[in-house]
């Protein structure tokens, strides 16, 4: 009996032992296929970090090497997104082998480098010049002027445009109310005119405007590619394309014209300060009339198109010299009124061209200072265009010209060039690209599109993607995993 009772408990044992044996090995068997399934995801995502990471190698080689900046082609040139998804799909499907299945892979959340305002763009440039090695030459630029440009962005100050306005308003109603005829007023002035037109260095000046001062004062060592620029297909292009005069009024027959020339290049100052970096970035990449580089570029006027935004070289430079010499203008006229010398001839000329109207001599006074300060900012441009340097703000030493140079200022050299206080042409192409604003960052990127566009024709700024995510799922053992990865620059 006690035999017996021992084989059942020895059995009974076995049966327990054995069941937990098989609970055990269940178990072991269960948290091995866990860590299996955990292990392969880890594996997954692993594979498709490496996957993306390899996607963003694969920038443009031309914009990387030349601008410094990263992005690639979503549509990898013309082949659309879909390629982007083929090229992830198939480097996940070699990583992870034949055991794993990988189901779907979608491009999501492409951001381009033109969205938000250029931010990307903006962030890279900043990221690029924060440990350029070179000096800013917006820093640069500060020095020489020597205050700083909120100061510098006002040639005329405001009390000065006030009290010549006082002036010439006084002036104006005084003649309203002399109680002349009116016609006889006129023939009076047609006279007087007529008389004095040698005296009046206005006359010659009607025909000094910038298309034609742009042409005489072109230098020989001038480059323009014969490239035009499809304006309605770059990525700055927003429905609308204008084309202004950018001419100062130079007649100097109206003071209202010459009070909106002397005031047109005001506001720099604070652009000058936020976009400095993207300034001197520009000034440091791109090509321009009197910085020549050798990379093969689509057009050779590069920093003039940030400015202006026109479809070829030419205009592009003729343009900007229109808006230099009305940059020019306001400071040079704004030291000639305080050269005592100089204006008591403008004065005094001034009165023998009012002859027939007394009343008017401040008017006129103003006009002749605004022809004499046109002559020496033409002068100034042409000495900039030809490779010299010109202080921003003058002072007697450096006045180089007379009030009937007219078309002999061409001729002219340069008398007191300051060296180390002048801005050179580029130099003063930096204030003007402060004063394009934010329109420089659209056509920063129309300069990306075309010149790389040589070496990659499909090359387009709209795929241009500096941060973009990928969902997939992927399978493994009957188990799926959905997996989501956001990436960029």
């Amino acid at each position: 009996m006690k035999d017996n009772d021992t084989k059942s408990n020895k059995g009974v044992v076995t049966i327990v032992v054995s069941l937990i044996l098989m609970v055990m090995i269940t178990l072991v068997l269960i948290v091995a296929k866990g860590v299996r399934i955990k292990c392969a995801r880890i594996r997954a995502v692993t594979a498709l970090s490496s996957a993306v990471s390899s996607i963003k190698a694969d920038y443009n080689p031309y914009i990387f090497e030349n601008y410094h900046i990263l992005l690639f082609d979503s549509t990898y040139y013309g082949c659309g997104e879909g390629k982007t998804e083929e090229l992830i799909r198939e480097y996940l499907e070699y990583t992870l082998g034949g055991s794993f299945n990988v189901k779907d892979v979608k491009l999501s959340a492409v951001n381009t480098i033109q969205m938000n305002d250029c931010s990307a763009l903006k962030y890279q440039i900043n990221d690029y010049m924060k440990y350029s090695l070179i000096e800013s030459g917006t820093e640069l630029v500060l020095k020489k002027i020597g205050i700083s440009p909120d100061k510098a962005d006002k040639a005329v100050d405001d009390e000065t445009l006030k009290a010549m306005d006082e002036e010439t308003l006084d002036a104006i109603t005084k003649d309203k109310e002399d109680g002349k005829d009116p016609e006889k007023k006129a023939e009076d002035k047609k006279k007087t005119e007529k008389k004095t037109e040698k005296k009046d260095p206005r006359f010659v000046n009607r025909i000094m405007g910038g298309a034609t001062v742009a042409v005489l004062m072109l230098p020989e060592d001038a480059e323009f590619s014969q490239n035009i620029i499809d304006i309605f297909s770059v990525p700055s292009y927003s429905g609308m394309f204008y084309m202004f005069s950018d001419d100062v009024s130079h007649d100097f027959s109206d003071y209202s014209a010459l009070r909106g020339d002397l005031t047109s290049s005001n506001g720099w100052g604070n652009s000058f300060t936020n976009n400095a970096a993207a300034i001197a970035y520009c000034s440091e990449v791109f090509k321009s009339l009197r910085s020549k580089k050798e990379n093969k570029t689509y057009v050779n006027m590069e920093k003039e198109y940030i400015i202006c935004g026109y479809p070829n070289d030419y205009l592009n430079y003729s343009h900007t010299v229109r808006k230099l010499i009305k940059l020019r203008l306001g400071f040079n006229f704004a030291y000639l009124l305080t050269d005592a010398g100089r204006m008591a001839r403008v004065s005094a000329l001034a009165t023998v061209l009012t002859a027939y109207a007394p009343f008017l001599q401040p008017v006129v006074k103003y006009l002749l200072a605004g022809c004499w300060s046109y002559i020496e900012s033409i002068a100034d441009v042409n000495f900039l265009v030809k490779g010299h340097k010109v202080k921003l703000i003058k002072s007697s030493e450096d006045w180089c010209t007379d009030i009937y140079d007219n078309l002999a200022v061409f001729n002219r050299t340069i008398g007191n060039e300051d060296k180390e206080k002048g801005l050179d042409y580029d130099e003063y192409l930096m204030i003007l690209m402060a004063a394009t604003g934010e329109k420089m960052y659209d056509r920063i990127l129309d300069i990306f599109e075309l010149n790389a566009g040589i070496d990659y024709p499909d090359f387009r700024i709209k795929n241009a993607a500096v941060e973009f995510s990928v969902n997939t799922e992927i399978e493994y053992e009957g188990v799926s995993f959905d997996l989501y990865k956001e990436t960029d620059y």
